[in-house]
């Protein structure tokens, strides 16, 4: 009977209608689900190139693993965890870092940046160095260069040249009134080296030698507030579980994906609101399908008395025109598929859309995307046919 039941609803499915009126119905819901299925798989796609192109952006800046002190700024016994991280086999290199808020004020213009202080072994880290625009990474054995994000470059007009001077302040701890303003503040000077261009996370950053974040900071030397690590091979879950052991519980080891946990969580929110959107967009498409469904059963009244008095049951028939929404749907959705998957490659091969001037928006093949489309539209569509398939009335 349930062979029966596929048979008879393909046939309805591709036979002619009583009028034209029905068939436009049934194809402007079938139209509607492609429609929605496409879209809903192109955004997703889109979501996941935009995952995997700021995951990378991370791998350029973001060290394999991040040690940090559980409680206060600056870590304790530098030098033991130097000693384990030197002796650590699977440890390839490693950064002292100092990381603080700073003034900076250049040809009366000023802004609020973020300094990074690093070490001669920075680069041996992270591969900052592939994203300038302009100029190089400071020397770190000078006290008066730096690297500006190119957003806060542009905002305070600064050349490229050691001739013109940019001023950071720094407050000075303590207490009690000040008498002169000029005790309030450290100032250190430096010229820009070079430009480069992250993520909208960094463009407000300056990168400078460590000592001049110590002088600004007043700390001793050898101080530090991270300790940044490159890890030999690929596996650096083990190493951050071996460092967590070896250091013990006065520490944080990070890994890639926890140093930016924030703005990843950020972003699979942004993906959760837009897959709820669309399936919005996805039940809206369906009352097509329910429209389709009814007008069916409507126009094939005749048929369907004389089924029932060949011995069909009113189970069955509403089994049969249950059966003609589920058509509808997976055509609907194989044609979405298709057309999703069409202009995902078109956008990936030939930059269909442009995010700005120079890049253009990043898509990425998952088959995570298929499987979320593929159940989350089926799942709609034929619910929406069972509900619908139980109009039936004779």
């Amino acid at each position: 009977m349930k062979n029966l039941s596929w048979y008879i609803a393909f046939r309805y499915f591709i036979s002619k209608k009583s009028t034209q009126a029905v068939s436009i119905i049934m194809y402007t819901s079938l139209v509607a689900i492609s429609i929605a299925t496409c879209a809903m798989f192109v955004i997703l796609s889109v979501f996941s190139g935009l995952e995997s192109f700021n995951i990378k952006l991370f791998s350029d800046i973001n060290p394999d693993l991040k040690i940090l002190p559980v409680s206060g700024k600056t870590l304790s016994d530098v030098n033991r965890v130097e000693k384990i991280l030197s002796s650590h086999k699977d440890v390839e290199a490693y950064t002292k870092v100092i990381e603080e808020k700073v003034y900076v004020l250049f040809d009366e213009k000023d802004e609020i940046a973020f300094l990074k202080g690093v070490d001669e072994n920075f680069l041996k880290v992270v591969k900052i160095d592939t994203c300038f625009q302009a100029g190089k990474f400071p020397d770190i054995s000078t006290n008066d260069e730096a690297a500006f994000g190119n957003a806060l470059a542009y905002r305070l007009g600064i050349p490229v040249d050691e001739e013109f001077f940019t001023s950071l302040y720094m407050p000075k701890p303590g207490k009690g009134l000040l008498t002169n303003t000029d005790d309030a503040f450290e100032k250190a000077q430096v010229h820009m080296t070079g430009v480069f261009a992250l993520n909208d996370q960094y463009e407000n950053y300056i990168f400078v030698p460590i000592n001049v974040s110590r002088t600004l900071l007043n700390l001793p030397s050898n101080s530090a507030f991270s300790i940044e690590v490159k890890a030999k091979g690929k596996n650096v879950t083990f190493l951050q579980t071996q460092l967590k052991e070896l250091l013990g519980e006065q520490y944080r080891v990070l890994n890639r994906q926890e140093q930016d946990a924030s703005f990843l969580k950020m972003m699979k929110i942004e993906q959760l609101f837009i897959y709820l959107i669309f399936i919005l967009v996805v039940i809206i498409a369906s009352f097509n399908l329910a429209g389709a469904v009814i007008i069916i059963i409507l126009d094939k009244k005749n048929q369907s008395k004389s089924l029932l008095s060949l011995g069909y049951s009113i189970r069955g028939l509403k089994r049969l025109f249950f059966t003609i929404g589920v058509i509808i749907t997976v055509f609907g959705v194989l044609l979405g598929i298709i057309l999703g998957v069409v202009l995902t490659w078109l956008q990936a091969n030939f930059s269909l859309v442009m995010a700005n001037s120079f890049m253009p928006f990043p898509v990425k093949f998952d088959v995570y995307n298929y499987v979320i489309v593929l159940s989350t539209v089926l799942f709609i569509g034929f619910l929406v046919s069972f509900l619908s398939s139980r109009k039936l009335n004779f």
